[in-house]
């Protein structure tokens, strides 16, 4: 039996980070993730080449610059960044320590571009859209935001990345004996793949699932989040949070 790890939607590692110390993940299995925002994925691999983060030492991970979807026809997708309101308030004056993104629990050089670490200048930025809320731009059509986290964001341009038909990848590389854990933080997407798997079938390779859900600023998927949930729990999928 083989140790499964897929990792959906990166970023810069956070979600590995957390989960693969609870899960006591190692060279043992095999780490699959997948990342559509080129830069931050460019980003990832130097951080894994690099030896620095603890927890991607020693791990077989096999990265992919694509979005996770329904087909493998790739998709527009819509890069995201912070304002300089956002770098006012968290960077200007010194890592706040109430964010996330600094939580011990966190690789803080894994979870901010902006640390030393990277040597970002101010106008990098502001200029780089290398936030984790870079979406699929059908999802970010649909996404309701109040006026405070307006303030936090801006959208750069769009581009066209590859994908990947998560439901047939799964079903073409491994077996219902495999042990198979599935983090997923995909802005949104969730409500597109996860039905696709559960009508497939492929969600009954699946082990374990650590999900974030985005009907906070998707509304229209409000109700489907506890419909997915009820699914998952009757393909006996163990459903955890990681964020």
């Amino acid at each position: 039996m083989r140790k499964i790890f897929i990792d959906c939607g990166t970023h810069l590692g956070m979600g590995f980070s957390k989960l693969s110390s609870a899960l006591n993940i190692n060279h043992e299995w095999d780490v699959y993730g997948f990342e559509a925002n080129p830069i931050v994925y460019d980003q990832y691999v130097k951080n894994i080449q690099s030896g620095n983060y603890p927890p991607l030492v020693n791990q077989n991970i096999s990265l992919e610059n694509k979005a996770v979807w329904t087909s493998e026809e790739g998709v527009e997708f819509s890069l995201r960044g912070i304002t300089e309101h956002h770098f006012d308030h968290i960077y200007k004056d010194g890592k706040d320590e109430s964010n996330p993104y600094y939580s011990n629990e966190w690789e803080s050089g894994l979870a901010n571009m902006a640390s030393k670490n990277h040597s970002l200048s101010e106008k990098e930025i502001l200029d780089m859209p290398w936030d984790g809320g870079s979406c699929v731009s059908e999802m970010k059509d649909k996404i309701t935001f109040n006026p405070d986290q307006d303030l936090m964001y801006k959208w750069h341009e769009n581009v066209k990345v590859e994908s990947v038909d998560l439901s047939q990848w799964i079903m073409d590389n491994f077996s219902k004996d495999d042990f198979i854990v599935i983090k997923m933080d995909i802005e949104g997407a969730e409500y597109k793949v996860l039905p696709k798997m559960i009508e497939d079938g492929s969600i009954e390779y699946i082990n374990s699932a650590y999900i974030e859900w985005h009907d906070w600023f998707l509304p229209e998927y409000k109700s489907k989040t506890g419909e997915l949930m009820s699914s998952l729990q009757a393909a006996n999928v163990s459903i955890g949070s990681w964020g």
